[in-house]
């Protein structure tokens, strides 16, 4: 009975006129561990709660299928189509899922720890409160994703794409992130004092030659975080924390850093082209060579920075904090806190 359910829409298989046009085969109440359903037709399929360990889906069609609790397991769903599926709390731990496509699929509260979603396609994808520790997400499209509360700790997303995701309260921390594309996600809170979700953390994450342009990281964890060459511009840093992150060459033009945290950060080389800096703590942050051209600093504490070769070119500077600091520009010099 089994094998009949689930070969009818096989490729290369004759089905029955009658079961052509079964809406939503129901195979749930069987056992499909270690099935070989490479290429099979489950759309729209009744899969809630199925046990799918091990199962070899590779190429398989599960557009709006219903998996919601099912058991993927290390499956191998490699190229297969999810578009629309509802996987909320289904168990993909360890499952190979390599250029498939999960784009509009909810997958809430889905376990993915160590699962390889490398080139796979999850836009406008829900991931709330998704687990993806240690995952594989290397090249993988979030587009307009919603994560929040999502936890991708140590997950390995080199060149993965974020634009336009919501990723409040995510915990990306310790994650590879190394070129990855954050273009106007949504990372942060909304603000000091407002109420909302909260921001996300970022931790001892490499984000090397990442693109955050236009991103919201208010309120965001950076501590630690590898940032070198890292793109911000015209990105909303309020409050963020970047105590000890290192982020030389990293490109700050037109964000805004007011109150920002950066205690021991290395920022050598680093623009701030037009950035607004006030009441940001640098103290003991490493900016020499920075970019300060047409930059906001308004009681800026720059104290104990290394200001070597800083640039200041009409830059508006006010009421700075320069106590102890190394090579002071001149432009600084003249407006220290009385």
């Amino acid at each position: 009975m089994l094998l009949a359910t689930v070969v009818l829409a096989a490729p290369g298989l004759a089905a029955p006129a009658h079961a052509q046009t079964a809406p939503s085969p129901n195979v749930a109440s069987k056992s499909l561990a270690g099935a070989n359903l490479k290429g099979a037709n489950l759309a729209r399929a009744d899969l809630v709660g199925a046990d799918l360990r091990g199962a070899d889906l590779a190429g398989a069609v599960l557009d709006g299928a219903r998996l919601t609790g099912a058991n993927l397991t290390g499956a191998n769903l490699a190229g297969a189509s999810l578009k629309g599926a509802d996987l909320r709390e289904a168990y993909l731990r360890e499952a190979t899922a390599r250029s498939a496509d999960f784009s509009g699929a909810d997958l809430g509260r889905a376990d993915l720890t160590r699962a390889d979603l490398s080139g796979a396609k999850l836009v406008s994808a829900s991931l709330a409160l998704a687990a993806l520790g240690n995952a594989k997400l290397d090249g993988a499209d979030f587009a307009k994703a919603f994560l929040p509360g999502a936890r991708l700790t140590k997950a390995r997303a080199e060149a993965a794409r974020f634009p336009g995701a919501t990723l409040s309260a995510a915990d990306l921390s310790q994650a590879f992130l190394q070129r990855a594309n954050f273009e106007g996600a949504d990372l942060g809170s909304k603000g000091q004092g407002h109420p909302g979700p909260s921001p996300a953390s970022l931790k001892g994450a490499d984000l090397t030659g990442a693109n955050l342009n236009g991103a919201n990281l208010v309120n965001v964890d950076l501590r630690e975080a590898i940032v070198e060459g890292a793109r911000f511009a015209g990105a909303r840093l309020g409050f963020a924390d970047l105590t000890w992150s290192r982020g030389r060459k990293a490109d700050f033009a037109g964000a805004d850093l007011g109150w920002v945290r950066g205690y021991g950060a290395d920022l050598r080389e680093a623009v701030f082209h037009r950035a607004k800096l006030p009441l940001a703590q640098l103290t003991g942050a490493n900016l020499a060579d920075a970019d300060f051209a047409g930059a906001l600093l308004d009681r800026t504490d720059l104290s104990q920075a290394n200001l070597a070769g800083a640039r200041t070119d009409k830059a508006t500077i006010r009421d700075i904090n320069t106590r102890a600091a190394k090579d002071v520009p001149d432009a600084m010099k003249g407006a220290k806190k009385p």
